[in-house]
């Protein structure tokens, strides 16, 4: 009978021993994770620590398990136990899917990083802005108008994401113009390709990259008694395009009615930035 309680004993000690050496290995393996991708995305890495402590929580309940029943004089107790905690498991759960699916999905944002902190994102047409922080829960866009977009993790983690900044920061701008059929196109040409080239913010990007870029403008469409000219604009990243597209627009504006160029109406036409 003695030997059956030290045994018991031992068998408890030791179960509880080897959860506490299992929970801080892996507590130490998230750590380093958490602070490696961190990094990466520009993220206080305290905001994961939930991940870690979830990771304990779940160790020490599974040893605590093991132990209610594998000791036989705790087996009955744990059985009432369990079998009356069983309604309110399934209520809890039940009324936390949804947050657990936002953590769920927040880890899988952090672990793949389909965009990070920093970055200029478009989800939708109503959804596109610059990454400011990511969250279990969250993600925060700052779009144009300086607006914060607090999106659930689990709607962004099934949408289909632009990401801007992946790879090469760089945007091409598409610039439109709808002019009077009877214009000069060659003169229109002539006086967009100037403007656009001695633009200073394009001449940094070219002077910065050491490049020199086609700006493809072209007679896009006849329609409707107008001509409309297209030109395609390299720009650093989507916030300085908007600025220079800006300042083309006035720019070209401004030499137009010099050379007497004349613009032309178009129903249901909005030459606006796409961001």
């Amino acid at each position: 009978m003695k030997n059956n309680q030290f045994e018991n004993i031992f068998y408890i000690i030791s179960i509880i021993i080897g959860a506490f050496v299992i929970s801080e290995v892996l507590r130490w393996l998230i750590k380093r994770y958490i602070n490696i991708n961190s990094k990466k995305i520009n993220v206080d890495p305290t905001n994961y620590n939930f991940i870690k402590n979830a990771a304990s929580f779940i160790i020490y309940c599974t040893a605590f398990f093991f132990i209610i029943y594998s000791v036989p004089k705790f087996k009955t107790i744990g059985t009432t136990l369990f079998a009356s905690a069983g309604v309110f498991a399934a209520i809890l759960a039940l009324a936390s899917q949804q947050a657990l699916s936002n953590i769920i999905s927040g880890i899988f944002i952090v672990a793949s990083k389909p965009f990070r902190v920093g970055d200029y994102i478009e989800l939708n047409l109503e959804h596109k802005g610059t990454v400011e922080d990511i969250t279990l829960r969250h993600t925060i866009i700052r779009d144009v108008q300086n607006n914060r977009i607090i999106v659930p993790n689990s709607k962004i983690n099934n949408e289909t994401i632009v990401n801007y900044h992946l790879t090469d920061e760089r945007k091409k701008e598409k610039i439109e113009f709808v002019l009077d059929i009877n214009t000069d196109i060659d003169e229109a040409m002539k006086i967009i390709n100037e403007v656009i080239t001695s633009n200073q913010t394009y001449k940094e990007l070219m002077n910065k990259f050491a490049v020199k870029e086609d700006l493809g403008i072209k007679l896009n469409k006849i329609e409707n008694g107008a001509l409309v000219l297209r030109a395609m604009v390299i720009s650093e990243d989507p916030e300085k395009a908007f600025e220079m597209h800006c300042d083309i627009n006035y720019s070209i504006k401004k030499r137009f009615d010099q050379a007497g160029i004349k613009f032309a109406p178009r129903v249901g036409f909005v030459n606006k930035h796409n961001l």
